[in-house]
Formats: structure tokens, C-alpha cells, sequence
């Protein structure tokens, strides 16, 4: 079709210099003849006419022929190319019916995200402040620096609505040597903190006042902490000042890493890949575990601001709506910055030492609690990369690993990297107290297990002390009084 093309294009051309060739000779002829012709008198032009006639006709019929033949295939050309436009015109819009209501549904799920941002979230935390990229680069603070960082910490401490548990823990706390400061994130606008707590006796405590009521508030710093080692602690929850203060000791060994007392961790549904929340029964039985509950957890303060600006919105907003899973959030987290490592836990008989204060109602008995920590386990660290999910905003990030729980030493030793008291360097503190701490520790090492059980026995009774008196002990003699 081209070839026939091409020569259709120089057809008018070929025709010109044929005819102009033909009437030169037909004129150089028909002089010639005219000529002798006219010389001789015997012939006329007119009578060469019709010769001339019907070799032009031939010439016509056969130039016709053939055009009509060219015409007739370039138009079958044009029906082939408005065909195939046809066609691909039909795939196109094929594609947008079916590609395009993909797309659609996911700027719909984005624009959900960004309405649910903004129903549930301040103004200044709709968009986070930093990118989870200058999170991964971020330098945390020196806790060499100023000898007050490596000898106590701070106490922020989570409650709602619950004044009494409130104030059993924060005297308990106040009497700790290494705590510095009590911090209490009070997010109820509509009532004023207990007195007792606002003038505590300590001169230890302090209220910080929040205009949202979010879990995430928890991790929102308003209040500048006088140390970079942060005790995250719920309102319901003690332990003895001993389990602290040697739960401190080791994290101050590793201030970039999270340590906590309570251990949990996923499981990967064979058939669906998903992650699944572990209760405490699934952690023991496989022994290993992936995360802890910042209900009861040390960690650099730094990781406060960070969660707040940079952690992803969707994670942060469903924080705020659900009123759930911050502590996953948070866990997940410190474990994405640095390296998929598991958080640290403190020795066995200090996560062994924790005391609940009884309260009426349970946020954790739900029918659908277990349902929401599945999803909370599996979204939060796909959204953070510990999936194995390779680059997340540019970072590598290295998959979740799991700790083994249990080791040899059934006291001391639990969770990745226990500690090994007899290898620290009682030099190294400042504090005459977490000296004191060391050596209760090393001494704790040769007694037997029995005098061990004893010793905590002791620390435990003495730490419940107040809060039994008055009844906040389940199952005690003083709770059935009150409250069967």
C-alpha cells in the first residue's frame, strides 16, 4: 500500500512528462506531415484529429484504470487506520473502567485517612513534623552528658478517671531515690486533678495538662523532663523501687533500645501472612517474644518527640480514634529505628515483681480487644517496613526479630541480651544508690532460690503496703471486705 502510495504521490508527475513527450512528437509529426503536407497539398490537419483523439483516449482509460485501483486501496488504508483507532480508543476506555475505579478507591482510602486525620487529630498533628527518613537519622541525645541522666529518671505517668489508683501509685513512686520527677499526663478537661496530687508532699510531682484526650497524649511532651531516661508507667501499676531503679541500671547501659517488663509478641498466620497479636500464654509457650507494653517501660526521651512527629499518620490517627494499641505503636517503633531488634526486658524477677491495683473496669475485656490487636500488629508493621517490607520513605528497614525469653538463669536471666551483674564496673556510677543497687544484685546471685523468693516476697509486701489497707489488692482479705 506505501509503494502504491508513493506512486499515486508522483502519478500526476509521470502523466505530465508522458503527454508532454507525446504532444511534441505528435506536433513534431504533424509539423513534419503538415508540412510536406502543405507542401504537397494533399493532406489536412483535420484528418489526423481523430488519431490523435483516440490515442489521448487510451492514454486516459489506461491512467484512470489504474487510479481508480490506487484510490480503491487507499481507502481500504484509511477504513484499516480509522479501525485500529477504533480499537485502541475501545482498550483505553477499558482500561479506565477498570484500572481507573482502582485508582479511584484508592485516592478514596487516602482522602478517608486525611478526613479521619482531621477529625481526631490537633492541628499541629495532622501532618507529621518529620519524616520517618530524619527519624531513622536522628542522633538521640548523650545521657553521658550530664550525670543526672545515668543516675535517675522520669515517671510519666498515663491515667483516666481513676484518682485513687492515681494517687496509691504516685506515693509509692515518690519514695523511689531514682526518681527524679513524677509527670502526669492529664487529659481530662472537664475535671481538675486531686489536690493531693497537685501540692504531693514529695515535691516530686508534677501535672501536665493536655486539651485532647488521646492515648498518643501519653507520648506528647509538654513539659520538658529533667532526664532523658523516661519510665512510661500506667497509673495501675507497681513494682518495688528496687525493680526499677536495676531495670534502669540496664537501660542506661542501652539507651537507644526500649526496656520493658511485659512481653508479648506476633504470630504469622500460615495461610494468610498476617500478623497476629500473641497474649503472654503464646509468648511462654514458644518462648520467644517481639515487643513490650509501654504501660510499664523505659525509654529515651527523644523517642517521645519522635513518635509524635514523625510516626505515620494513619497509625497516629487510629491511636486517637480507637483509643488502642500505642503501646504497639510504640514498641514497633523503637524497633524500626534501630535495626528490627526486639526491646530489651528487664531481669525476671523484676517483670515477676509487678503489683495491679484493682479497678471495677477493664479496658482489655472487649469481645473484640483480640480482633483490634491483630489488625493493630499487622497494619502497624507493615506501615513501618518490620514486615520485610525492604524500603520505607527511602530507608531500609530491617525486618522484626524475635528474643528468646527464658534462659539458663531463672532469676535474672530473661529476654535478648540479659544482663550479666558480675561484668559491671561499680566505678562507673556516680549515684551512691545504683551502687548499692549492683551489689544487692551480685549478692542476689549466690543466694539460693528459695532465699531469693523470700527477699522478693519482702520488697513486694512492702511496696503493696497502702494500696492493701484500703482494699485495692484483689483477692485480698481487705479487697473482699470492701468490695464482695
Amino acid at each position: 500500500l506505501w509503494s502504491e502510495a508513493t506512486s499515486t504521490t508522483s502519478f500526476p508527475q509521470l502523466h505530465h512528462r508522458h503527454t508532454t513527450a507525446a504532444g511534441s512528437n505528435g506536433a513534431t509529426a504533424y509539423n513534419r506531415k503538415g508540412s510536406a503536407g502543405s507542401t504537397n497539398g494533399n493532406s489536412s490537419p483535420s484528418k489526423k484529429r481523430p488519431t490523435g483523439r483516440q490515442h489521448g483516449s487510451g492514454k486516459h482509460h489506461h491512467f484512470s484504470s489504474r487510479g481508480a485501483r490506487i484510490a480503491k486501496r487507499v481507502w481500504l488504508a484509511a477504513f484499516a487506520a480509522f479501525g485500529a483507532a477504533l480499537l485502541i480508543s475501545v482498550h483505553v476506555i477499558l482500561y479506565r473502567l477498570l484500572f481507573g475505579a482502582q485508582t479511584n478507591d484508592n485516592n478514596n482510602t487516602e482522602g478517608a485517612v486525611s478526613s479521619e486525620i482531621m477529625q481526631y487529630l490537633s492541628v499541629e498533628d495532622q501532618q507529621p513534623a518529620m519524616t520517618l527518613s530524619e527519624a531513622h537519622s536522628h542522633t538521640l541525645a548523650s545521657i553521658t552528658n550530664h550525670p543526672i541522666d545515668t543516675s535517675q529518671y522520669t515517671i510519666r505517668m498515663n491515667t483516666w478517671h481513676r484518682n485513687e489508683q492515681l494517687l496509691l501509685s504516685v506515693n509509692h513512686h515518690a519514695k523511689c531515690e531514682g526518681v527524679k520527677e513524677i509527670q502526669i499526663i492529664w487529659c481530662d478537661s472537664d475535671n481538675e486533678p486531686p489536690k493531693e496530687l497537685v501540692h504531693h508532699k514529695s515535691g516530686k510531682v508534677k501535672v501536665e495538662r493536655h486539651v485532647i484526650n488521646s492515648l498518643n497524649e501519653r507520648f506528647k511532651v509538654l513539659m520538658d523532663p529533667p532526664t532523658l531516661g523516661i519510665l512510661s508507667l500506667d497509673d495501675d501499676v507497681l513494682r518495688p523501687c528496687e525493680a526499677l531503679d536495676a531495670a534502669f541500671i540496664r537501660w542506661a547501659r542501652h539507651p537507644e533500645r526500649m526496656l520493658g517488663f511485659d512481653v508479648r509478641t506476633h504470630v504469622v498466620d500460615e495461610e494468610s501472612s498476617n500478623w497476629k497479636y500473641g497474649y503472654m500464654s503464646t509468648t511462654e509457650s514458644s518462648n520467644r517474644y517481639s515487643l513490650t507494653l509501654p504501660r510499664a517501660s523505659f525509654l529515651h526521651r527523644d523517642y517521645l518527640d519522635l513518635y509524635t512527629m514523625a510516626l505515620p499518620r494513619p497509625m497516629y490517627a487510629y491511636v486517637a480514634k480507637n483509643f488502642e494499641c500505642e503501646d504497639i505503636a510504640m514498641s514497633f517503633f523503637v524497633s524500626s529505628l534501630t535495626g528490627g531488634k526486639p526491646p530489651l526486658i528487664a531481669d525476671y524477677w523484676a517483670v515477676k515483681s509487678m503489683i495491679k491495683l484493682y479497678s471495677e473496669t477493664k479496658i482489655s475485656g472487649g469481645k473484640d480487644h483480640k480482633s483490634a490487636r491483630d489488625k493493630c500488629v499487622n497494619d502497624f508493621a507493615e506501615m513501618l517496613g518490620l514486615k520485610g517490607s525492604g524500603v520505607v520513605d527511602g530507608v531500609t528497614v530491617q525486618p522484626l526479630q524475635t528474643g528468646k525469653l527464658r534462659h539458663r538463669n531463672a532469676f535474672f536471666g530473661y529476654g535478648s541480651e540479659p544482663e550479666d551483674w558480675s561484668n559491671i564496673d561499680l566505678a562507673s556510677f556516680q549515684s551512691e544508690h545504683l551502687r548499692e543497687v549492683v551489689l544487692q544484685m551480685l549478692l542476689l546471685n549466690t543466694l539460693s532460690n528459695a532465699e531469693r523468693m523470700a527477699w522478693l516476697g519482702e520488697r513486694k509486701t512492702e511496696t503493696m503496703s497502702e494500696a492493701k489497707s484500703v482494699g485495692m489488692i484483689e483477692k485480698t482479705e481487705e479487697w473482699k471486705k470492701r468490695w464482695v
